[in-house]
């Protein structure tokens, strides 16, 4: 049985992503889909979901926000959507997905629930890679014409790590004990740029952590900055739950007018958050 984490984090994380998927619906031809950390389409084992989560989904049925409308339309029997399950139910226009998964019982639950993908006229590819997200990266990233995308189309890249590490590389020589591999270091953002380097038009990339664990998010935000801004990227919002989550948006030659909505972002989910977050 597949499972997810039912706490603050996820609504952080979906919101800031559905919301991103509805506003480049508006001004970009097609969606080029990169998941890093793919999970299950609809996971349904929470072990221990907080009372945030739970507060938000006993309020499904009456949720006003692109995110809880398309939560509700897509778990109606239980469980918990992905990242690309969210992005198929709002993108209105032609896609293609690239998601990658290690752990093989979650790369067995995307069987059905890709095939249904696929026969979508809409969708031009979809495929799942099992394995470390940096194996398929390092063979570089699918450039959305190549797909069959139109012109105008944009690639969003999502990470979803467990918490971005400052202080340490991936492949460092000299470190002490292992990394680990649900977590993103300074040298896996530079990866990405590597493999971006083929990738034509505009570029989002949403990074998700969700534990400061010596690494406050001042120095995160450093941190990402000083490699993603020589690369073109400017920093488009900062979703803020709380001094350990936090959600990047990072934009390149996009739109001016879907940079514009992005930077919008941070307010609004402070906005929606007010409706439940506790007060104390």
């Amino acid at each position: 049985m597949t499972t997810y984490k039912g706490n603050a984090g996820n609504l952080m994380q979906h919101w800031t992503l559905c919301e991103l998927v509805n506003i480049a619906d508006e001004h970009v031809s097609g969606l080029n889909f990169i998941d890093a950390h793919a999970m299950a389409p609809l996971a349904f084992e929470c072990p221990n979901p907080d009372s945030t989560f739970r507060g938000v989904r006993q309020g499904l049925l009456n949720g006003q926000s692109v995110y809880e409308r398309a939560w509700h339309e897509l778990a109606l029997n239980g469980g918990y959507p992905n990242s690309a399950n969210f992005v198929k139910h709002i993108w209105k226009r032609e896609f293609a997905m690239l998601l990658c998964e290690r752990r093989r019982v979650t790369v067995a639950a995307f069987d059905t629930w890709l095939s249904s993908v696929q026969s979508k006229p809409r969708c031009k590819r979809a495929k799942v890679f099992c394995g470390d997200w940096r194996a398929r990266f390092d063979q570089g990233l699918p450039n959305p014409a190549d797909l069959g995308l139109p012109p105008g189309s944009m690639t969003f890249l999502s990470f979803d790590p467990y918490k971005y590490d400052c202080n340490r590389l991936y492949n460092d020589p000299n470190r002490e004990g292992r990394v680990n591999l649900g977590d993103l270091y300074r040298d896996d953002v530079e990866r990405a740029l590597v493999a971006l380097g083929g990738v034509k038009d505009g570029i989002v990339i949403q990074l998700s952590t969700y534990s400061a664990n010596n690494n406050p998010q001042a120095d995160v935000l450093a941190s990402v900055d000083s490699i993603l801004a020589p690369g073109g990227f400017g920093l488009a919002a900062q979703v803020v739950f709380d001094d350990n989550m936090v959600s990047l948006v990072y934009a390149r030659d996009v739109p001016d007018a879907l940079e514009t909505e992005l930077k919008k972002l941070s307010k609004g989910f402070n906005q929606w958050s007010g409706l439940w977050r506790d007060p104390r």
